[in-house]
């Protein structure tokens, strides 16, 4: 937040006055900004009146990590805590011949700690809005497309002046409500980020898949790294959260993170085609490739420790998905949709809004034509070869004839390892159940043979892996390249045409798609002003909630499970995997505190990106460590809900324990102040 937030805040709370009728008519939850924090509603629901050194010290200790997750400064010194599974891949990359994944890693001393290559943390320093910028001469006669190119020369631009102004951050420019709001976000990047302690992987991912998505839970998904700046560990003593001794059942709690995409502004026809077309096949895939991976892993030690980190992502979004399109295949959940979409519609029509009620009327036809898009869209590709990207990189210097891309045809991959080329071959078999016989594609790949026999074959008679043939028709550019009978480039040639005209015809139906959400969202905003929170964007919000259990299966869910019920769990189920415990947890048994709190659920609004995520009370006290969400917060990407739906968070005291009676972890406590 910038210095002039304290002016801003007044006017909003004066403005925002009315009860937030948009969250309950509208399920569009409670993921808030952090330049335009509902204040009248904390007030009234929370009796809290946040001054501005409250909002900025929240915002400042927390932070994007990586591509996917949240975390936290948690001390002075840039210590930094997160999920044990935002660090998988970052373990896997240094962890060398050891296997830190599965048997943890403790740094005895700051010297000890490991770099983890490309591993950045962003922390957001300022917000500007910038939407009339954006729209500066976009206006008056101009078409569809010439306005957006002008919007887009617009955006570069500003990137650029705020580069200029301020070379040690990077700036984002920030989609809110499609495009009816932007705001510049200006980031301070770390990029010197170690791994300082991690636990066991089964500890962290205790009751493996069964026990994902589900509460009560026993999972202690935690990881601490830190940031480095000029070979010393960063100074973050004003942007800290401290440690806290965890919430009681009613408690207010705050969650900061960076939810990565929700749905919750799209319409029942836009959601029905999610339900009937995309959530199929991608649970088809997911399922698909999750069997053939297990394969490879089953015959090979290396192979399984390879693939571990891509079978647990796989796993999860199996799970992920599965809930998902539960929700949407939901006759009640899609009335609550319908229920929504109708008290929109109702409100829009008495406030003298009619006329852009046909938006929703458009948005259904449009979704006709991307079903016919969908599958041509989605098989008529590379399906992840390297052979056959690399056939492309050649077919695009033979139309460029530029350096870069003649560099880019030799740095690619090429061949196939075993798990590629039966990814490839899965990508074939589902193209030919989801295509038309007569396909070009199929017709291009298959050659009259089956996925396995033509795959093969491809990566058998095709030289364009040999680095002299690829040089040779490199420098014979254009015409060498277009005489070339290699299978690789024929197939390729196919594909680039099938590719080109689906990139054209979808490009179409998104500008279309994304014109009509435009509307609807600036129908919103005359409607209902700011008392709704946008869709997730992977950027910095902040949600309210309450600790409290939950009914379920005809019985109830505590709001907290302690370490009794996590050996008892793995006691009843003979200590078999996923419900195994490490050995050195086991030997700890006797020293661990039995009624320490694990897990806990709350009401926060939480989404993918969230993961890593702190939960803090008033005090600005770290309370939590947000992780999962029970299976019917899954609903929440289309629809907000609070009856039973519940964000899953790591008890504090659960961390303590484990860093003192497993991992001896003193370091760590001492700088924790525990």
């Amino acid at each position: 937040m910038t210095g002039r937030l304290g002016t801003w805040l007044l006017a909003a709370a004066l403005a925002a006055s009315g009860a937030l009728v948009a969250q309950d008519e509208l399920g569009l939850g409670k993921m808030w900004t952090f330049e335009r924090p509902p204040l009248a509603y904390l007030q009234r629901e929370y009796g809290m009146a946040p001054e501005e050194a409250w909002w900025n010290r929240m915002r400042m200790a927390s932070l994007r990590f990586g591509r996917g997750c949240s975390a936290s400064f948690v001390s002075a010194q840039g210590l930094i805590l997160t999920n044990h599974h935002c660090v998988r891949d970052g373990l896997a990359k240094v962890q060398g011949a050891n296997d830190w994944l599965r048997d943890g890693f403790v740094a005895k001393e700051l010297a000890d700690e490991v770099r983890v290559p490309g591993l950045t943390v962003q922390q957001l320093v300022s917000m500007k809005d910038v939407t009339a910028l954006v729209e500066v001469g976009a206006g008056g006669d101009l078409t569809i497309d010439a306005a957006e190119a002008v919007r887009a020369a617009n955006r570069e631009r500003i990137l650029e002046q705020a580069r200029a102004a301020e070379p040690g951050l990077e700036p984002q420019l920030v989609k809110l409500f499609h495009g009816v709001t932007w705001q510049l976000y200006q980031y301070r990047v770390f990029d010197d980020v170690r791994l300082v302690m991690t636990p066991h992987l089964q500890i962290s991912h205790f009751g493996g898949d069964p026990d994902n998505f589900v509460f009560p839970r026993y999972a202690i998904d935690f990881a601490f790294c830190r940031a480095w700046v000029d070979g010393k560990p960063a100074d973050t003593t004003a942007n800290h959260f401290e440690w806290g001794d965890g919430p009681a059942a009613g408690d207010l709690v705050f969650l900061t993170g960076n939810p990565g995409t929700t749905q919750r502004l799209l319409t029942k026809s836009q959601l029905e085609f999610q339900r009937d077309v995309r959530y199929p096949r991608v649970r088809e895939m997911i399922d698909s490739r999750l069997v053939i991976l297990r394969e490879f892993a089953t015959k090979d030690a290396e192979a399984e420790k390879r693939l571990r980190p891509s079978i647990l992502n796989l796993e999860n979004g199996q799970k992920l998905y599965r809930g998902e399109h539960g929700a949407l295949r939901d006759p009640a959940f899609m009335a609550r949709k319908a229920a929504a979409e109708s008290a929109f519609r109702l409100r829009a029509g008495q406030t003298g809004h009619a006329p852009d009620l046909s938006a929703w009327d458009e948005l259904t036809k449009l979704m006709r034509e991307k079903q016919a898009l969908d599958a041509p869209v989605n098989f008529q590709t590379a399906g992840g070869l390297p052979l056959l990207l690399r056939a492309l990189a050649v077919l695009d210097f033979a139309a460029s004839g530029d350096a870069a891309t003649a560099q880019k045809a030799r740095d690619s991959d090429c061949g196939a390892d075993a798990v590629q080329q039966a990814l490839f071959v899965d990508h074939l078999q589902r193209a030919k159940k989801s295509l038309p016989a007569d396909d070009p594609y199929l017709a291009a790949m298959l050659r009259g043979q089956e996925p396995a026999a033509a795959a093969a074959q491809l990566l058998r008679d095709s030289r364009l892996c040999d680095a002299t043939v690829l040089e040779s028709l490199l420098k014979g550019g254009k015409a060498a390249i277009g005489a070339s009978k290699d299978p690789a480039l024929v197939a390729a040639r196919v594909l680039a045409e099938c590719i080109e005209g689906n990139t054209r015809r979808q490009a179409a139906v998104d500008t279309r798609e994304s014109m009509l959400g435009t509307r609807l969202a600036m129908l919103l905003f005359s409607v209902y002003g700011h008392d709704v929170s946008p869709d997730a964007t992977f950027t910095l919000r902040w949600s309210d909630g309450r600790v409290v259990g939950y009914d379920y299966n005809g019985s109830q869910a505590p709001w907290r499970t302690v370490f009794h019920g996590m050996f008892a769990r793995s006691a009843e189920f003979d200590g078999q995997p996923p419900f195994d415990l490490p050995r050195e947890w086991l030997l700890a048994k006797d020293r661990i505190d039995m009624l320490a709190p694990v897990n806990f659920v709350c009401t926060v609004d939480s989404t993918g990106g969230n993961s890593g995520s702190p939960l803090v009370n008033k005090k600005l006290e770290l309370v939590g460590l947000l992780f999962d969400g029970n299976i019917e917060s899954l609903a929440n990407e289309f629809l907000y809900g609070e009856r039973v739906e519940r964000s899953v968070c790591v008890h504090p005291q659960a961390i303590v324990e484990a860093l003192r009676k497993v991992y001896a972890a003193t370091r760590l406590l001492r700088e924790i102040a525990r």
